[in-house]
């Protein structure tokens, strides 16, 4: 790691913000660092923050002393009076924020870290990306805005949460209209675009669909954004010959999408977040993969299969014609491989 001033600090604050306030994926993700940060600080005050609707997944978290929280609405001077109530002295932007960034500089956090190609000077670490950076999962990347606080990479991180239980039954109330009980056998599907706005065409989770249908039986629950594409879940529907499908898109919180992953035999998702909350709640979860560089991407744990497109770019061809080919270019006999030892992961 060089910083902006080309040392290597090992500051031991009193309290220290984790922040990382951008996307559904992003705060599961920022989960990896918690227990290493606890090791390495034992006597820190440690706060994460995050979007309020994601602080269901870290209540009473074992390796925070708490979770600080904003909104759409929320003000510079409405964290920095977090940061000043909590006496907070370091700040580290796992993702920068101008909006946190403001709120330190009111609040006088005098130690902060970030990336030096995200923060624009308003840093006081200004961390370069190292080769590894570049080349690695991004769970590995919140560790080099940590290494001034003398927190290191964890050889294997892991996804840590902290589920808020009461969520579990209002989750279970949901799918009970729908004649699921809890104990009953399902699979989650998240046709959702990952973060780089590629999507999995409908007809991939189709056939999916279809083949669990025949073999199986299990209803699918569908999970994620009822903004997406209503005309895609629709086709998605359409193609999966008979199979029953439960649409949940926009109905479930946080926590409540984590307690439903957890009592499913599987999940298939081409987008990262649903990808990442299956593999913290131990669900067997099947990441499709338009593009090969998104291996950063990975989810994290025993239970993950990855499939990639068997599509290759042509030369000159535009990216948006790649992306849309390679969406459909899935293999329907190694999805059902998928399938069939991601259900043998989970009795």
């Amino acid at each position: 790691m060089v910083t902006e001033n080309g040392y290597r600090p090992n500051i031991t604050p009193t309290a220290l913000v984790l922040s990382r306030p951008d996307g559904f994926s992003g705060a599961v993700l920022a989960s990896v660092v918690l227990k290493p940060a606890r090791e390495a600080l034992p006597n820190t005050r440690i706060f994460l923050l995050i979007h309020k609707k994601f602080a269901p997944l870290y209540v009473n978290h074992p390796d925070l002393t708490g979770i600080l929280t904003f909104s759409e609405e929320s003000t510079p001077e409405e964290i920095a009076a977090h940061f000043k109530k909590q006496k907070i002295d370091a700040l580290a932007h796992l993702e920068y924020s101008e909006l946190v960034a403001k709120a330190a500089a009111l609040a006088g956090v005098r130690e902060t870290s970030a990336f030096e190609r995200q923060c624009g000077g308003n840093a006081k670490y200004e961390i370069l990306d190292s080769a590894a950076h570049r080349a690695s999962h991004e769970a590995f990347h919140n560790f080099e805005v940590l290494e001034p606080f003398g927190i290191t990479v964890a050889h294997r991180p892991l996804l840590n949460l902290s589920v808020h239980a009461d969520a579990c039954a209002e989750a279970f109330r949901k799918l009970e209209k729908y004649g699921i009980v809890k104990g009953m056998e399902y699979a989650v599907f998240c046709l959702d675009p990952n973060r780089l706005e590629h999507c999995v065409d409908a007809s991939v989770f189709a056939k999916a669909a279809e083949w669990l249908n025949q073999n199986t039986k299990m209803p699918v629950v569908v999970l994620g954004d009822k903004g997406f594409s209503d005309k895609g879940f629709l086709r998605f529907c359409n193609e999966s010959h008979g199979a029953n499908i439960v649409d949940l898109r926009g109905e479930t919180t946080s926590a409540e999408t984590a307690h439903l992953l957890k009592a499913a035999r599987l999940c298939l998702t081409g987008e990262n977040a649903h990808a990442y909350l299956a593999s913290a709640m131990n669900c067997p979860v099947i990441t499709l993969f338009v593009d090969f560089s998104a291996g950063r991407w990975f989810p994290l744990g025993y239970l993950s299969t990855n499939v990639f497109t068997g599509a290759q770019r042509f030369p000159l061809e535009p990216r948006s014609f790649y992306n849309f080919r390679a969406s459909r270019a899935f293999g329907h006999g190694k999805i059902a491989s998928a399938l069939e030892f991601s259900l043998a992961l989970k009795k």
